[in-house]
Parts: C-alpha cells; structure tokens; sequence
C-alpha cells in the first residue's frame, strides 16, 4: 500500500515481567510504555494501530490524543472477551471486532466507537502447497489448548472415524493417560509451517474458543485454512453466510454439533479428492475479498471519512 510502518512488540518479556515486579510496579508501566512512548517520538506517527491494546498503557494513549494521532484498536477475540474489551476499547477513537453481532452490545455498554472488521489472510503465505509426509495426517488441528477442543477432538478420535493428529502447544495442559498424547505434535509453529499441516491433511479441524457459547464470531483460522484450499471443518457461525458466497458455501465443511462434525469428516474421507476439489474453490475469493491487504484499505477508508 506504500505506506512507512514502525512495529513495536508491546509484549513484555519474562525479565521484564520479574524487573516490574521487584519495583513494584506493572511490567506494562515500567517497560512497555517506555517503550512505545520512546518510538511515538521518534517515528511522530500519523496513525497508531494495535491488536487488542491491553498493555497500551494510558500515559501512552494520551500523548498519541495529545498529539492529534488517531489511535485504533482491532479486537480479535470476540466475542469471548467481551468485558475486556469494554475496559479496553473506550480509550480508543476507533475499534474493531471480529463480530459483528458484538457491535450492538457494545454500543448498549455505550461504546459506540466499535465496527465490524473480521480477520483475514496474507495469499503469500496463506496459500495451496504441496503436502510434507512427515506431517501427512487425515484431520489436523492446529491450535492452542481449551478444555472444549480436548473434548471435541478426543470424542472424534475415539469415535474412530479418522486419523486425527493435534499440533500445538498442549502437552502440559493434557492428562498422563490422555489419548490424545499419541496425536499430538507438541510446540508452537510458524504461519508458514501452519500452511504445510494444512497441505499434507485430507481436511483440517477448526473449533472457536467460543463454541457452544456464542453463534457469531470468527477466528483467524477460517481465513487461513480457506485461503490454503484444504477442506475445513469448521463450527457453523452467522458471519460465514455473509462473507462466503451463497453459490461457495458448500465449500465449508460447516457443523453445528458434534454429532454434525463427525458427519462432515466421513463425508470428507470418502471422498477426499472431491473435497480438496470444494475447498479449492474457496482459495481465489479468500485471496481477493478477505486479505489483509483488503482489510487495511477498509480500516484507513473509515478513519478517514
């Protein structure tokens, strides 16, 4: 887009955490806002964007409204963390949420500063590859632990419909005698070794953090894996049938319940070609309606209005 970016990792580190705590004070306080305040200075920004914001410190919000910067807030754990984006959003001139049926609950909280804008995919990393065989699995799931998913994938995998492998950091949350231990590829991963799982399974698992609780709201993940052309079982949510074309959503393997999912992976494992052929369809419309670049575009047309 031909526009200068400064990034700044706001994240304190473990001896930064430990150094606030012998001080006595917040590692956001002490460090943090230093920090940014430090590269709000150098940099004199036009505009200042932050995902979540919640180690934005104040002092650092009122030099940016200080200095006439509009400051911007993208909120991408809705709707799961809707009281912690009420305490956070606020101090911001513009929010947005992955979903956008928060964006009328935020407005009766008196938040009116909050619209819809979902996550995305980056094509030139998020795209079809050609599949690893030390990753080669039936039904993959790439992802971070809750006790939801451990249910969820451990029912599929007792239900014995497919060879389903978990990757991602869940040792430590998993019991001894867990099944799932002899599925599961331990660590976190990269975006690009994120889009090599995809590539070497027949279809791959994508459960909200949010399942069973809110019927709206979409992860990154949707995004990501659509935009891969692997088949994508994925919890049914309102916003799927506005952002897909109604003529591609088939092309979701979407479900409502457990019962609904193992459905959809046999379906999958049937025909496993056919449904690779589905997902396919959905690479060039993820690509050209739902990247990032598309969202940014949106985000400065709406700060600029």
């Amino acid at each position: 887009m031909g526009h200068e970016v400064v990034s700044v990792d706001y994240s304190p580190t473990l001896q930064e955490k430990l150094l606030g705590h012998l001080r006595g004070n917040s590692a956001r306080e002490q460090v943090v806002a230093p920090r940014l305040m430090a590269a709000v200075e150098e940099s004199k920004p036009d505009l200042f964007l932050t995902l979540y914001g919640s180690n934005v410190a104040t002092q650092v919000l009122t030099l940016l409204r200080d200095r006439g910067v509009p400051r911007i807030n993208w909120w991408l754990n809705g709707p799961l963390q809707f009281e912690e984006a009420c305490r956070v959003l606020p101090a911001y001139d513009f929010a947005f949420t992955n979903a956008k049926y928060s964006v009328d609950a935020y407005r009766a909280r008196g938040i009116r500063n909050v619209r819809f804008l979902p996550s995305a995919c980056e094509p030139s990393v998020h795209r079809p590859l050609i599949g690893d065989p030390s990753l080669a699995c039936e039904i993959s799931f790439a992802g971070d632990w809750s006790e939801n998913r451990e249910r969820i994938i451990a029912r599929l995998a007792e239900a014995n419909i497919g060879d389903v492998r978990v990757f991602g950091p869940w040792r430590k949350k998993l019991p001894r005698n867990s099944p799932l231990r002899s599925r599961l590829r331990d660590g976190f991963f990269s975006p690009e070794q994120m889009v090599r799982i995809f590539a070497s399974s027949r279809a791959t698992l994508n459960i909200h953090t949010w399942y069973g609780r809110y019927d709206y709201g979409l992860n990154p993940r949707v995004f990501e894996a659509a935009a891969c052309g692997v088949p994508q079982l994925v919890d049914e949510k309102r916003e799927l049938r506005e952002l897909v074309p109604a003529d591609k959503l088939y092309c979701l393997f979407a479900y409502r319940d457990e019962a609904e999912l193992h459905a959809q992976v046999r379906a999958v494992l049937a025909d496993p070609r056919g449904a690779r052929e589905r997902a396919m369809q959905l690479v060039g419309h993820f690509h050209q309606a739902h990247s990032f670049d598309v969202r940014m575009r949106e985000l400065l047309a709406t700060v600029a209005r």
